[in-house]
C-alpha cells in the first residue's frame, strides 16, 4: 500500500512540475537549453549536499556506474521534453504520449526483470493507462493537437527516456538508498546541460536568466518539485513492483485534467454544461483510473 501512495504523491509533483516548466518556458526562460543550464547549476549544488551527507561505499561499484548512465540519460530526456514544451502550445497535448511510457516498462519488466503479473494486475494496469488515455483525449481543454515534426519526435525521444530511466533506478535501488541515487544521478546530468548550453553559445541567456528574479525563482519551483517527485517516485520504486509504479505514474493526464478543470479559465466550464457537451469521458477517465489504482492497492 505504501508503494501506491508513494507513486500517487509523485505523480501529483510531477504534474505541478509540468505546469511550472510550462509556464517558465512561455513567460521567463528563452528556451530548454538556458532552463536546463539554470536547472542544472541548482542540480548540482543538492547533489553536492545529498552526498556529503550519505557517500556512496564504493564510487566504482554497479549502482554508481548505473547512476552514470541514469544521469546522461536523464539530462537527454530533459533535453527532449522542454524541447517539446517550449515548442507546443498546449501541454495537454503531449504530456498524455510521454506519460505511456508505463507500456515500454511492463514489457521490459515481464521480460527481462522476470515480473509476474497476475491477470488481475494486468486489468489493473489496463484501467490506468486506458483513463490517462481518454484523459488526454478529452475536448474539455482547447488546443492544438499534436503533429509529426520535430517535436513530437523530442516527445517520443522524451517517453522512451523516461522508460529507461525507470529500469536503471530500480536497478540500481537494489545498492543505493534513494537519497544517493538522486544525488549521483543530478551529479552526472548537470555536467550534461552544462555542456550542451556551451556549445549551443547560450552564454548569454543563461546570464539573463540568472539576473532574473522571476526567471530564478520559477525554475526553483521546479527543482523543489522535481525533487519531491523525484523522492516519493523512487522511494515506491525501490519497494513496490516496477511495471505497477510506473502505471501509476503515467496518469499525469488525468491529473492536468483535473487541474485545467480546476484553474480559473476553465472553472464555468468545468461546473457548467455546454450545449452538446458531455462530461462523460471525464468521468470515465477518472473512474478507470480509480479503479486500476484501488485494485493495485488491493
Amino acid at each position: 500500500m505504501d508503494w501506491v501512495l508513494l507513486s500517487v504523491l509523485s505523480v501529483v509533483c510531477f504534474t505541478g512540475m509540468t505546469v511550472v516548466q510550462k509556464r517558465a518556458l512561455d513567460r521567463y526562460v528563452p528556451g530548454a537549453i538556458p532552463f536546463n543550464a539554470v536547472a542544472a547549476l541548482m542540480q548540482l549544488s543538492m547533489a553536492v549536499v545529498l552526498l556529503a551527507i550519505a557517500p556512496p561505499d564504493d564510487w566504482f561499484s554497479r549502482g554508481v556506474l548505473l547512476m552514470v548512465a541514469a544521469g546522461t540519460v536523464q539530462a537527454l530526456q530533459w533535453l527532449l521534453q522542454l524541447y517539446a514544451l517550449s515548442r507546443a502550445t498546449d501541454i495537454s497535448r503531449i504530456i498524455p504520449i510521454m506519460d505511456s511510457f508505463p507500456l515500454v516498462v511492463l514489457i521490459i519488466a515481464v521480460v527481462l526483470l522476470g515480473e509476474v503479473l497476475t491477470p488481475l494486475k494486468w486489468i489493473a494496469v489496463l484501467f490506468v493507462i486506458g483513463g490517462a488515455i481518454l484523459a488526454s483525449l478529452s475536448q474539455a481543454i482547447p488546443g492544438e493537437r499534436v503533429r509529426l515534426n520535430r517535436p513530437f519526435a523530442a516527445i517520443l525521444g522524451a517517453m522512451l527516456g523516461m522508460a529507461v530511466l525507470s529500469i536503471l533506478f530500480k536497478l540500481a535501488s537494489e545498492d543505493l538508498a534513494v537519497t544517493q541515487m538522486i544525488g549521483l544521478a543530478w551529479l552526472f546530468a548537470a555536467p550534461v546541460h552544462l555542456i550542451v548550453a556551451r556549445l549551443a553559445h547560450a552564454g548569454d541567456d543563461v546570464l539573463a536568466a540568472l539576473r532574473s528574479r522571476a526567471a530564478v525563482g520559477s525554475v526553483g519551483l521546479t527543482q523543489l518539485m522535481f525533487l519531491g517527485a523525484f523522492l516519493t517516485g523512487l522511494a515506491a520504486i525501490t519497494i513496490g513492483p516496477l511495471s505497477l509504479t510506473t502505471a501509476i505514474m503515467g496518469t499525469r493526464p488525468l491529473m492536468l485534467l483535473l487541474w485545467f478543470m480546476a484553474s480559473g479559465f476553465s472553472l464555468r466550464k468545468a461546473l457548467r454544461r455546454e450545449p452538446g457537451q458531455s462530461r462523460r469521458k471525464e468521468w470515465a477517465s477518472a473512474s478507470l483510473v480509480t479503479v486500476g489504482v484501488g485494485v493495485m492497492a488491493i
